[in-house]
């Protein structure tokens, strides 16, 4: 049976979302595909070749935080839709199924054409819970001792920060939030969500990650690393959040983690045999089973 998350599909989006940025110029093209080349002859881990081609793509085209505008606007945007939902009456599940419907900005990929329009519509969608239930949320927070969000997206950053800060004052849990410290794409940095949870949480903790890669990653920081242990309820948002998981599964082997995002990918849809595009909340435990029984 087909690999769900097959290195191949994951190629093609590679070389889409990066030659997108630099369409019109061919040398740059040329270069960029030689060494996104390079990078899956390695092939380290998906994680890596994903985060260091953006490197590489900064330095090709000599801007630092290639998507800085974007994000702002995604992250206005949002602020100011943010006040036409009534968080506060939202119940735990209502919450969660927020962060998971508001995964739907992303650079283009695939069959998946991203935006702050596209985002703010699907803000109600439903998602389909997989391995967990709604009525498990409330026993699962009960019995943290933390929460911890690692945040994706600009835009949809404003919402998991809002919601996570709702449940953290329901179930009197301290909040964590766990985020890139360098620009990646479209994913918000730690400096950006600390000015966001200024206004939003103020009393969260913000920690990044030491660079460019994602929580899961043995390479970052260990004080962001720590988080990940016995005692922390961990919500994941977003496809590369949840592809470095499945890269590195034993970091958060001591702690429950649950995943909220959409499947844009087709095969991540066929991962959770969902819709393209639909919402989805996953355990890990349900994950790791279907990813390995699928091998």
């Amino acid at each position: 049976m087909r690999e769900p998350l097959d290195p191949l599909d994951c190629v093609f989006c590679l070389v889409y979302g990066r030659l997108q940025f630099l369409a019109g110029d061919r040398e740059r093209q040329a270069r960029m595909l030689a060494k996104a080349a390079e990078l899956v002859a390695r092939w380290p881990s998906r994680t890596t070749v994903f985060v260091e081609s953006y490197d590489y793509l900064e330095k090709l085209v000599g801007v630092k935080d290639l998507y800085r505008d974007r994000k702002n606007a995604l992250n206005k945007a949002a602020l100011e839709a943010l006040g036409a939902l009534d968080i506060d009456s939202m119940s735990t599940s209502e919450l969660l199924s927020l962060m998971a419907a508001a995964n739907g900005v992303d650079i283009p990929m695939p069959g998946y054409t991203p935006g702050i329009e596209k985002l703010l519509r699907g803000l109600r969608d439903r998602p389909v819970w997989l391995g967990i239930s709604e009525h498990d949320i409330d026993r699962l927070l009960e019995a943290a001792e933390r929460i911890v969000v690692v945040l994706d997206n600009a835009g949809e950053a404003v919402f998991d920060i809002a919601a996570a800060w709702q449940l953290a004052t329901k179930y009197g849990k301290p909040l964590y939030m766990v985020v890139r410290s360098e620009p990646y794409e479209v994913d918000v940095t730690r400096d950006e969500a600390v000015g966001l949870a200024a206004k939003i949480a103020p009393r969260a903790w913000i920690i990044g990650t030491g660079g460019r890669y994602p929580v899961f990653h043995p390479r970052a920081a260990k004080e962001a690393r720590r988080l990940l242990g016995h005692g922390s309820l961990i919500l994941v948002k977003g496809i590369a959040n949840l592809e470095a998981f499945l890269d590195y599964p034993e970091t958060a082997a001591e702690a429950y983690t649950i995943f909220l995002l959409r499947a844009k990918c087709k095969p991540l849809a066929r991962l959770f045999d969902v819709g393209h595009a639909d919402p989805v909340i996953a355990s890990s435990t349900w994950l790791l089973k279907k990813v390995r029984g699928r091998r």
